[in-house]
C-alpha cells in the first residue's frame, strides 16, 4: 500500500513538471533617460531626447526556454516616442539590451542539467529599435537557448539592467521614474 501512495504521488510530480504553465504577466517599465555621472550629473546621451518610453518584458512558459525549432524567443518589446537627435527627429537604428540574473536549482529529475545549482549573470535579450521621424519601436530577443536537458529544472530569472543605446553606443534610456521639480522653496 505505501509503495502505491508514493507511485502515485512521483506519478502526480513529474505531471505538473511536465505540463505547460501560464507564463507570468507581462512587466511594463517606464523609461527615462539614462544619467550618468559628472560635475554635475546628466543626461549619458545629450544630444538625444524621447517624450516618452517603455519596455515590456514577457514571461516565458515551458518548453519555450528551450528553443524548439532552433531560434530563441522573444522576451519583450521597446517603444520610445518623440526621439529627436540635436533637436530633430531620429530616424535610425537603436540598441536595447537587458541583463538577467539566472539561478538554476538542483536538477532534482535525473541530474543531466549542466546548469544544475548555478547562477548566471549575462545580457540575455538583445534587439534593434527601428525608429522612424521620432517613433521607435522593436523586440528583445534571447540571445541563446536553455539546453533541452535544463527544461526539467526550476530557475529564477530577476532583472539586473535594461539600457537602450543611442546610435553612437551611448546609454539613452533605462527604466526609472521622473519626478518634476514643485514650485520654487521659499528662503
Amino acid at each position: 500500500m505505501r509503495a502505491t501512495i508514493v507511485l502515485i504521488l512521483l506519478g502526480a510530480t513529474s505531471l505538473a513538471a511536465a505540463a505547460p504553465r501560464k507564463p507570468p504577466p507581462a512587466s511594463r517599465l517606464s523609461l527615462v533617460q539614462a544619467q550618468c555621472p559628472g560635475v554635475p550629473p546628466g543626461p549619458c546621451s545629450p544630444g538625444f531626447a524621447f517624450a516618452t518610453g517603455t519596455a515590456v518584458l514577457v514571461g516565458q512558459k515551458q518548453p519555450v526556454p528551450t528553443c524548439p525549432g532552433g531560434k530563441p524567443a522573444v522576451g519583450g518589446k521597446v517603444m520610445l516616442t518623440k526621439v529627436t537627435k540635436n533637436g530633430a527627429a531620429f530616424s535610425g537604428t537603436l540598441r536595447a539590451t537587458v541583463t538577467l540574473k539566472t539561478t538554476f536549482t538542483v536538477d532534482q529529475h535525473n541530474g543531466n542539467c549542466d546548469l544544475s545549482g548555478i547562477q548566471i549573470e549575462i545580457p540575455s535579450l538583445m534587439g534593434d529599435i527601428n525608429c522612424g521621424n521620432g517613433k521607435c519601436k522593436g523586440s528583445l530577443v534571447g540571445i541563446g537557448c536553455l539546453p533541452p536537458a535544463c527544461a526539467d529544472t526550476f530557475f529564477t530569472t530577476e532583472l539586473i539592467s535594461l539600457v537602450v543605446s543611442d546610435d553612437a553606443g551611448q546609454p539613452l534610456a533605462t527604466p526609472g521614474t521622473f519626478v518634476p521639480a514643485a514650485a520654487d522653496d521659499v528662503q
